[in-house]
């Protein structure tokens, strides 16, 4: 055991305490499907933006973007950066028109916009992106964890072990979820949210200490590139440079942000247009403290590597190596909780957000004179069986490079069409439900077609004649984004519009002016939005090319074995 005693007690007493608090809130049982999954409406920005934070930064960041982190750098970091613009994009441009539809999951949007069968494909896609990128990665992220803190990743059962790992983990955060719905998440969201920060926050002042100073940690350089490991922006042909950061990821942001059942559903759950939009507001606050807490521990994890004075047997074991080596006893044990916190915001969250998209676009649609409480039994069925599903899954991630490699596969080509289609909804009054379809069904192909392209062995001779570009994924993920937008235009310019499609697009158009705010609380938000940009643009600006990542190839690069260490 990489642990102490100490520890366990700290990580036995948060588990207790959560397990506890989400039961305690479950002691008033949920009356239907609609208080189960959208906690009746009543929550404010606080738990909201808690909420998002804790669903989007889970075990796959603090294990998966720490290990990208460990071997490119703080640029690991720049989707975070990302997705705190997105979330303000969510506050300005989405959620406003989601509440005046009164929507209850995020693909009825389609539904009201185009047709019955553009919300089918979109549940569909949203629920491939959750219990693959969401539910299944987050347990393969804990078992991790569990297995290398408890020593039971050098066993002779290691695969026995991480088996009973992901069970452990997906017992612990189902059992508050099935019983109190989004309303015990949300509210137990708060509290993981609290304590992942708190663990991040420990660690990283901790692994600076451990390096000597600040200063001599931010002088660090990549062997392989002669280029600052603190730079945000890195040359267009670099995996995350510049042009896939703002093409690729952007578009897989704005799809996993602002339209994804996983996070909509948080917002919806507000009592109001105000509550909403702060807590999109407040999410994004977090988000760009998430570049602290989670990547930069990656990056200092690698500089002590070629300090020698940690060893790290892969990227996604960057972070826990870091933790187990750097922390004092007890204080270990809180960012540990932090970490399993993270671990049990993403299971319930995925679980709540894959059961109301269920529940709602297929099994409503089956029986459409089923009560609210037959939604409510059935939600809970369907919640148990994702579950077990989930864990089945899990351990099958080992076989892709490194958990974020998986995750940003399933992201950057399952989420074209969709933005597209919300893009052109929301803006584009003569889009029509035809033309939704079909760029729908062309976007699937072409992410399946795409992922085929990358991932299959067969096709390394076509990879190797095609130029660079087209061997990134983000980058393919922009070139389908363009092709979807073409479809949809072309589909608009020759799909005649119906009287339907009419009325649908005024529907949506008026929906923005339903819930407004009164004045004192768009002074709030705007006051709120504007912080956020100004701190936005200077965190980016001290992580450049003019701040601290300027280029320092002339500074005395690690020696040729040690950064073999770091790029392994």
């Amino acid at each position: 055991m990489k642990i102490h005693l100490l520890d366990m007690i700290v990580i036995a007493s948060y588990f207790a305490g959560i397990i506890c608090l989400g039961l305690w809130i479950s002691r008033r049982q949920a009356k239907g499907g609609k208080e189960f999954f959208l906690a009746g409406r009543s929550m404010k920005w606080p738990m909201i933006g808690a909420s998002l934070f804790a669903t989007n930064i889970s075990s796959q960041q603090f294990v998966g973007q720490a290990g990208l982190a460990f071997t490119v750098g703080i640029i690991a970091g720049g989707f975070q950066m990302v997705g705190a613009m997105c979330f303000m994009f969510l506050a300005i441009f989405f959620i406003q028109t989601y509440m005046g539809m009164n929507l209850t999951t995020s693909p009825e949007f389609f539904e009201k916009r185009f047709s019955p069968g553009c919300r089918t494909i979109v549940s569909f896609i949203n629920l491939m992106m959750v219990v693959l990128a969401n539910l299944a990665a987050s347990l393969y992220a804990g078992a991790m964890v569990l297995t290398h803190l408890l020593g039971w990743d050098v066993s002779q059962h290691s695969n026995e072990l991480f088996w009973t790992a992901v069970i452990l983990m997906g017992a612990a955060a189902g059992t508050y979820t099935l019983l109190g719905g989004l309303k015990a998440v949300m509210i137990c969201n708060f509290i993981e949210m609290c304590v992942l920060v708190m663990g991040g926050v420990l660690l990283l002042v901790f692994g600076v200490m451990k390096v000597g100073s600040i200063s001599e940690a931010l002088a660090f350089t990549s062997v392989e590139t002669g280029r600052s490991m603190w730079d945000l922006v890195q040359p267009w042909d670099h995996d995350f440079g510049w042009l896939p950061m703002i093409t690729g990821t952007f578009v897989l942001g704005v799809h996993g942000h602002c339209t994804n059942q996983d996070y909509v559903q948080r917002a919806l759950a507000a009592n109001d247009l105000y509550n909403a939009k702060m807590g999109a507001i407040f999410g994004g606050f977090l988000k760009v403290l998430a570049l602290f807490i989670i990547a930069t521990p990656g990056v200092i994890a690698a500089k002590l590597v070629t300090m020698g004075t940690l060893v790290v047997p892969q990227g996604d074991s960057a972070y826990v190596a870091l933790l187990t080596d750097v922390m004092p006893k007890g204080l270990m044990g809180v960012c540990l909780a932090g970490l399993l916190a993270a671990i049990m915001s993403s299971v319930d969250s995925g679980l709540c957000s894959c059961g109301s998209l269920i529940n709602y676009d297929f099994f409503a649609k089956i029986k459409k004179n089923a009560s609210d409480k037959a939604l409510l039994r059935s939600g809970r069925i369907i919640m148990f069986t994702l579950l077990v599903l989930c864990i089945i899954v899990a351990p099958s991630i080992r076989h892709f490079k490194g958990l974020f490699d998986y995750l940003l596969y399933i992201w950057a080509l399952l989420a074209p069409p969709v933005f597209i289609c919300v893009i052109f909804g929301l803006g584009y009054k003569k889009a029509n439900a035809r033309a939704a379809f079909l760029t729908l069904m062309v976007g699937l192909f072409l992410g399946f077609a795409a992922f085929i392209f990358l991932r299959f062995p067969q096709m390394e001779s076509l990879r190797q004649s095609v130029h660079p570009y087209f061997n990134n994924k983000l980058n393919l993920g922009f070139v389908n984004t363009i092709i979807c937008a073409v479809v949809m235009l072309l589909g608009c310019k020759f799909v005649k519009h119906t009287k339907e499609d009419e009325e649908k697009a005024e529907y949506v158009r008026q929906s923005r002016d339903v819930m407004p705010m009164s004045k004192s609380q768009k002074i709030k938000y705007r006051l709120f939005l504007s912080t956020l940009l100004i701190i936005w643009f200077a965190v980016l600006f001290f992580f450049s090319p003019i701040g601290i990542g300027k280029n320092t190839s002339n500074q005395e690069l690690q020696s040729d074995d040690i950064s073999a260490v770091v790029t392994e």
